[in-house]
């Protein structure tokens, strides 16, 4: 299941921004195909949970999609249609480079004024200095670059930042209010669950939509505050 999907004619939609009413309405109009999976392209039918939560899903058998790209095709559509719901266009595998010339490839890139904006989807593991790296790039190309990771990439990679943060920031003497979730100020991360609700998790058991975390990225509220990367 999921809350994102396609249209017909490639728009995103996102199932959370629909009223419960129209939701029921389009359970009842929509014809096979109106709505396609964003994980295979696969016919997505409309249904609510017990609990009332709007989602797709697929039509008969589970998706054969490899988990890695399951997750990073939800994710992407996710943003996009939060994008959507905000009157923003974003690009999917958007191509740039450095003035330099180091080239790379946003998942999502999108421009608001005065702002040219990347989100990077990253699922599986990846080393700190690979983060570091492409964060640098795209500052050196004047890109914001904000990262969505899973639960256990995030956990792998605060064991490598918060080594880096104690001993480059704290001297290696652990402060005595923590380090939060030891996270760097340069590297602007949070978890993304694309299963039911598709929620942005920070830590500490805080959590937002993927339209309330863009939101707060649009609006300066997304801030890194004590070693963590916060709704604020």
């Amino acid at each position: 299941m999921t809350q994102s999907a396609w249209t017909r004619d490639g728009r995103p939609m996102d199932a959370t921004m629909i009223a419960s009413a129209e939701w029921e309405k389009l359970k009842r109009t929509a014809q096979l195909g109106d709505f396609m999976m964003p994980c295979c392209v696969a016919p997505a039918v409309l249904k609510t949970s017990i609990n009332g939560l709007p989602f797709f899903a697929h039509l008969s058998d589970e998706c054969a999609t490899a988990p890695e790209t399951k997750w990073h095709k939800a994710g992407k559509a996710a943003v996009l249609a939060a994008l959507n719901r905000m009157g923003i266009e974003g690009y999917e595998e958007a191509p740039g480079s450095s003035p330099s010339g180091d080239k790379w490839e946003a998942d999502i890139l999108f421009s608001v004024p005065g702002r040219t904006i990347a989100v990077e989807l990253q699922r599986s593991y990846q080393h700190l200095r690979d983060f570091t790296r492409r964060q640098e790039r795209y500052t050196a190309s004047a890109v914001e670059c904000y990262w969505l990771v899973r639960t256990e990439t995030f956990r792998t990679l605060a064991k490598a930042t918060s080594r880096l943060l104690l001993k480059r920031d704290f001297g290696s003497v652990f402060p005595h209010d923590g380090i939060g979730t030891g996270m760097l100020p340069e590297l602007p991360v949070a978890m993304l669950d694309t299963e039911g609700a598709q929620m942005v998790l920070f830590g500490g058991f805080k959590t937002a939509t993927v339209p309330e975390w863009l939101a707060g990225v649009l609006n300066g509220t997304f801030q890194y505050r004590s070693g963590s990367w916060n709704l604020n």
